[in-house]
């Protein structure tokens, strides 16, 4: 059996740009899992460099960079990294475009202050 080691929110960065948030998960180790989880809003994975598996709808398929996958709202999506040092960004908004917020940010990066 393989052993697996999950993440923490600590490994995670969250930027924001009017509403555009960009979640970073860089420089991972392979064999790390983000279990199984659904948001209430669209984002796109950034597969900046490695590899990641992702299963979404019971669909497994591997994505190496540069590459990009949609993940539809209510969607349960799980990844695993598949190599050393891997770098993937999350990228969403907060908002639908009729303009109604789908997902309230709970902080803001605050850089060097």
């Amino acid at each position: 059996m393989m052993q697996t080691n999950t993440f923490t929110e600590k490994e995670f960065s969250e930027f924001a740009c009017g509403n555009i948030f960009i979640r970073t998960k860089g420089k991972l180790t392979k064999g790390q899992i983000i279990e199984g989880h659904k948001h209430n809003f669209d984002h796109t994975s950034l597969v900046l460099s490695g590899a990641i598996r992702l299963t979404k709808n019971g669909e497994t398929t591997e994505c190496r960079a540069p590459s990009w996958v949609l993940i539809e709202a209510g969607v349960e999506h799980q990844i695993e990294v598949l190599e050393e040092g891997t770098v993937f960004w999350c990228v969403y908004a907060h908002r639908n475009p009729q303009g109604e917020i789908v997902q309230e940010y709970t902080g803001w990066y605050k850089g060097n202050q």
